[in-house]
């Protein structure tokens, strides 16, 4: 789930799924998004989530949720079980990323990623002059207690993708909540998006 958990953010996501679609959202938290896309688009969704109290909440609302971690459940899956997979601001948080972004791929015809973006100019300029990482209302986790394991910018997840053969279709800038066919690396999104939103598939 979204760091932001807005409807702005949900519909920029919804504006990328058609009506209908068939739907896994891995680390799906309380099922916000699933729910929301449930109610406008009347996708199929089912959740996987690793934490109990948020299964709970899941079920609370109605919404389909299995009990699982990513980094090894989504194996599970056969090929193209769903239209679209989605994983929103959790990729960071996975131990194998790489994997993790493979598999999507592989039980989806879509994925949709999202992620902070620590070549952020505030990320950088925070290290530049505090020498410490920073701690703000979207990264609000001190180094010492953050679930996020690995550190990575727009441009680190592009180059992953590029290794990976999966590619890149669309971007979106989460700022004027905008959706832009992919071409290629922009020096722009790197310093000045605060994260990172990509729709992709496997080549």
């Amino acid at each position: 789930m979204s760091l932001f958990n807005t409807e702005k953010d949900f519909n920029v996501i919804s504006n990328m799924i058609p009506f209908g679609a068939n739907i896994i959202d891995v680390g799906c938290g309380d099922g916000s998004l699933l729910d929301y896309l449930a109610k406008k688009k009347n996708i199929n969704g089912r959740g996987l989530e690793i934490d109990q109290d948020k299964i709970r909440e899941c079920l609370a609302k109605g919404i389909a949720v299995m009990q699982g971690d990513a980094d090894i459940d989504l194996i599970d899956y056969p090929n193209k079980s769903f239209d679209y997979s989605i994983l929103t601001y959790t990729l960071q948080a996975t131990k194998k990323p790489k994997e993790v972004l493979e598999e999507l791929v592989r039980i989806s015809d879509k994925a949709i990623v999202s992620f902070p973006n620590f070549g952020y100019w505030k990320i950088r300029l925070n290290l530049l002059l505090n020498g410490t990482m920073p701690v703000s209302d979207d990264l609000s986790y001190s180094w010492y207690e953050t679930p996020n394991l690995h550190f990575c910018t727009i441009f680190d997840f592009i180059n992953l993708c590029e290794e990976s053969n999966i590619k890149i279709e669309k971007k979106c800038n989460l700022k004027n909540h905008s959706i832009e066919k992919y071409t290629k690396k922009n020096w722009f999104d790197n310093f000045l998006l605060e994260s990172g939103m990509f729709l992709i598939s496997k080549k």
